[in-house]
């Protein structure tokens, strides 16, 4: 088993179940706090302010695995180890990031199959005349589709993307309390519906991050740079 899977393979464990403590000070040390950053103990509220999320992303976190100290019911409150959330949050991220390559990689693999590659190989490793004729296509073939108009600026693609994320982001965020409001819902039917919104939400975000991953800036031009395959 190769050192890759073996990270894989911890990552998928720690961020899909219960952790032990020693699992859970193993997170700490790979993952620990960003310098000058003190840690504590934290309500629900206080570590979604901390990392920027919804008061629902946190609970679906917690819902998912992330360790506490505490679980909050009544009178009682959540208490929350800073390090330890922190620290579960970033595996979650890089088994995520793990994942997107590995698509990544057989994109990539796939598509020089289909000029005549083999497994492994990069676009250097065709012949030069096979290269330039790649070349002169991909730049015919964005020539045409920019004067279809079907060629955004990428500044423009992304803030696009962007725009709507917030729109999806922000309803999904209101939707269960809008709907607990109008039909009295049981709780744990709204804490389904939490889940669910913000499972979504994850996934768009996640979608978007990978979109531009996966099409990085590429060198040429300034005007091939600028543009977009729409």
């Amino acid at each position: 088993m190769n050192a890759a899977r073996r990270v894989h393979d911890f990552l998928v464990v720690v961020v899909m179940s219960e952790l032990t403590e020693s699992e859970i000070q193993a997170l700490c040390e790979r993952y620990p706090l960003p310098e000058g950053v003190e840690d504590c103990v934290m309500s629900r509220e206080d570590l979604a302010e901390t990392l920027q999320v919804s008061l629902n992303t946190v609970t679906s976190w917690l819902s998912k695995g992330m360790p506490m100290l505490q679980e909050g019911g009544p009178g009682k409150s959540y208490e929350l180890q800073l390090s330890a959330c922190f620290a579960w949050r970033q595996a979650q991220k890089a088994d995520e990031d793990l994942r997107s390559d590995k698509v990544k990689r057989a994109q990539a693999a796939m598509r020089l199959a289909l000029v005549g590659g083999a497994t492994g190989d990069t676009i250097e490793a065709l012949d030069p005349k096979t290269r330039r004729d790649i070349m002169a296509a991909q730049i015919e073939q964005e020539r045409f589709q920019r004067e279809r108009n079907q060629l955004m600026r990428r500044d423009d693609v992304h803030e696009m993307m962007e725009l709507v994320y917030g729109i999806i982001r922000d309803r999904m965020n209101a939707a269960p309390d809008l709907i607990e409001r109008r039909n009295a819902l049981e709780p744990k039917v709204v804490q389904e519906l939490i889940d669910a919104c913000d499972d979504i939400v994850t996934d768009v975000r996640g979608t978007i991050d990978r979109f531009w991953r996966e099409r990085p800036m590429r060198d040429g031009a300034n005007e091939r740079r600028d543009l977009f395959d729409a």
